[in-house]
């Protein structure tokens, strides 16, 4: 079994126990983004300062913790963390690596913008590497060297080092073994991981490894005695559902609030679906083993809404105020798709264009009635003083200078980056490269023919570049999706809501991000979440005849001796009785068992129980996310509870563990004796009712020479009636 890697050093301890406080860097930050109102300038200098008040405070002795912060799809966490790191240097700290994203074009997306938002060129005090391009090598470790002196001798001229990194663990080993060379012992550092649910987060957990890139990550923060790690997120499932001893799980959270201007998901599929949200038919989405030979009749709607917006932007000479119009395609992963629709677009571009350049050309009068058509839908959701006459003699014009862009490596070993700057309209056309993390600017029409998946709907969610700071604009905004994407985003955002209001309530009463996951369930004053959750790599939990049982309740002689303890409590708190039925012998009673348990008093015990292992966790959360809906729709409803014979009542009850790594326990539940009329543990259940089974065992392992004594298994079965599927991020 690979050990896992931790980070030397105390964990931070109280989170209010300094206070940090503005200084030049965040003050010019705030200057330099005239956009922002007052109100939300105020909320962002409230919400960084609380952030940075729960990292270690870099004046007291050493200490490392980790943090969550979570925002929306495009919702301005890039400004959130420059903004963080700017206070950092005000309050102290010596280094910030920010870890910036999974491909070059991210990568450059992030250090363009950190380098503008804190004025790296104007004001000299940021010492600003990058891995890029093999731009970090044993060369800079001087420079690295010369700042942290200038620190150690107070001088006022000391800049702090921003290392700005791609999350990719070559380029991570090769930055630890560098920085290893260094006395980092009195650095304070803050590492910020955008985007900090993906790749990140140990994807081996289950097999008690560790992935490559989660290894690097850790190697790196152990260079770092003295420091936090911030993890920004729009899905924060992942880092939330890992195990709670993993150094990636975090100590603090904090839900950022989205200026008055953003536009999510809540605006497209809850109350503008039928304004803002178009349907691309199953016949229109590309089969790949019989390719169309034609653009689809979507594509084509799409095409036409965006060349209008553009024209109106013409007309109201947003190009002139230095902004943008894009249209973004995104169909599945396969290059070919990409090329096959970028030819698309192409074509169309210059077949309408040859139309628009002759009045007398057969095709004219057509593509004018369908461009009038497009501007009268937009019409009614944009509000413009211009007309149709107005904007045809534009078309021409917002066809011809808008770029056509594949964001991909099909021609190049790199994902290209966009000069927006360059051109005032673009249409990229990309699968990965228009994923999570990259922003598209002005996006205003979106074209996804791309289905969810077959049972695994992986980043549905960060596939949302459509959302943003676009309330201006809002009115000429169109969503081509599949029947199944809109259904995803419509409950996701659903979900979305209640999570974030779940995380802030539960933070704002004083309690730990720890234990957000079991308290969350608890607390009835919570709005209750939605049974099906679409987030990331999906965990479906099923159960076998409605039955839901841990695989590996026995690890961790700490845990299971925490679950005995609350086993206890179940015992004490309840009025429970013997449970028999005719024949039954002695070791068949089972001693303590109600059928009259209110499901909501029941919950806080249950939430209590712990397991080592991810599904057994997985496994747990999805119960408990279940079983608050059903309180939720029906507070008073009742469950039965059965706590089996075993060590605790004086009953010897043994099991062995298989041989199985990790191992399972064998024959978990007793067999059925038709000699004393006792129909198997399994049968004994309440047909209307949840129902959980306490066992206890002691187990041998498969040698006979080990045994754990008195291990609790909490067992549940949700009757058909109830039971309803979970989805839980893996």
């Amino acid at each position: 079994m690979a050990s896992i890697i931790k980070v030397s050093g105390r964990v931070a301890g109280d989170a209010n126990g300094w206070g940090p406080t503005q200084g030049e860097a965040f003050t010019k930050l705030l200057s330099s983004n005239s956009p922002l109102s007052a109100d939300e300038k105020e909320r962002l200098v409230v919400e960084t300062l609380s952030i940075l008040g729960d990292c270690v405070d870099p004046a007291a002795e050493a200490a490392w913790n980790t943090g969550l912060v979570i925002g929306y799809v495009q919702s301005g966490k890039t400004l959130s963390f420059t903004s963080l790191a700017a206070l950092a240097r005000d309050n102290g700290y010596r280094v910030v690596i920010l870890l910036a994203g999974t491909t070059n074009n991210l990568v450059e997306q992030s250090y363009e913008r950190i380098k503008k938002d804190l004025d790296i060129d104007g004001t000299r005090e940021w010492k600003l590497l990058s891995t890029q391009q093999n731009g970090f090598q044993s060369g800079e470790l001087d420079r690295v060297n010369m700042e942290l002196s200038k620190w150690r001798r107070g001088s006022s001229r000391a800049r702090t080092i921003l290392i700005v990194t791609m999350k990719q663990h070559q380029h991570l080993e090769n930055l630890a073994k560098l920085l290893a060379q260094i006395d980092l012992s009195d650095a304070p550092t803050l590492i910020i991981d955008d985007e900090g649910d993906q790749a990140g987060i140990n994807t081996r957990a289950k097999q008690a490894e560790e992935s490559a890139t989660y290894a690097r990550i850790m190697s790196l923060r152990a260079l770092f005695p003295h420091h936090s790690y911030v993890l920004y997120t729009a899905t924060p499932q992942a880092p939330l559902l890992i195990s709670r001893i993993d150094t990636l799980s975090p100590d603090f959270g904090t839900v950022l609030t989205p200026g008055g201007q953003y536009v999510g998901g809540k605006d497209f599929f809850v109350e503008g679906a039928d304004r803002y949200v178009e349907l691309i038919p199953t016949s229109e989405v590309p089969d790949r083993f019989d390719p169309p030979t034609e653009p689809p009749a979507t594509l084509l709607a799409a095409l036409r809404d965006f060349i209008v917006g553009v024209a109106i932007g013409l007309l109201e000479e947003e190009d002139r105020k230095g902004r943008n119009r894009s249209m973004m395609i995104h169909p599945a992963v396969p290059k070919d798709e990409h090329l096959m629709f970028a030819r698309w677009v192409r074509q169309t571009r210059e077949q309408w264009l040859t139309i628009l350049q002759d009045e007398e050309h057969p095709g004219y009068r057509g593509l004018m009635r369908l461009f009038g058509a497009t501007a009268e839908g937009l019409f009614k959701t944009h509000a413009t003083p211009f007309s149709f006459d107005d904007i045809r003699p534009l078309l021409f014009e917002a066809l011809e200078a808008t770029a056509i862009v594949e964001l991909n490596t099909r021609e190049k070993n790199r994902i290209p980056s966009v000069d927006w700057r360059g051109e005032y309209s673009w249409i990229l056309v990309g699968g990965i490269g228009l994923d999570r993390g990259f922003t598209v600017e002005g996006l205003t029409v979106s074209y996804m023919p791309r289905s969810t998946g077959v049972g695994n709907a992986d980043n549905i969610q960060q596939r949302a570049r459509f959302f943003g700071y676009k309330r201006g604009y809002l009115g000429l905004c169109r969503i081509y999706l599949t029947a199944e994407n809109i259904d995803a985003f419509t409950d996701y955002v659903t979900h979305e809501e209640s999570v974030r209001n779940s995380i802030r309530l539960h933070l704002d009463t004083g309690n730990s991000l720890k234990d957000w996951r079991r308290t969350y369930f608890l607390d009835q004053a919570l709005k209750p979440t939605r049974s099906s959750v679409v987030i990331l790599e999906m965990y479906q939990s099923r159960g076998k005849g409605g039955w839901i049982t841990p695989a590996h309740p026995h690890e961790d002689s700490e845990i299971v001796a925490e679950n005995r303890e609350v086993a206890e409590s179940i015992l004490a708190n309840f009025d429970l009785a013997e449970y028999s039925e005719a024949g039954w012998n002695e070791k068949q009673v089972i001693p303590a068992f109600s059928d009259a348990i209110p499901l909501a008093d029941l919950l806080p015990y249950i939430s209590r129980m712990r397991y080592k292992w991810p599904d057994d966790n997985l496994e747990h959360s999805s119960i408990l996310l279940m079983l608050t809906h059903l309180v939720s729709e029906e507070p008073g409803i009742l469950c039965s509870f059965y706590a089996f014979s075993g060590p605790w009542s004086g009953v010897q009850a043994m099991r062995t563990l298989n041989e199985d790594q990790p191992a399972k326990i064998k024959n978990l539940f007793q067999g059925s004796n038709a000699r004393t009329n006792y129909p198997g543990a399994r049968a004994i259940i309440s047909q209307e009712a949840v129902s959980f089974q306490l066992h206890r065992y002691d187990l041998q392992t498969p040698d006979k020479r080990r045994t754990l004594r008195d291990v609790p298994v909490l067992a549940a079965h949700i009757p058909d009636p109830l039971i309803q599927r979970v989805w839980v991020e893996r």
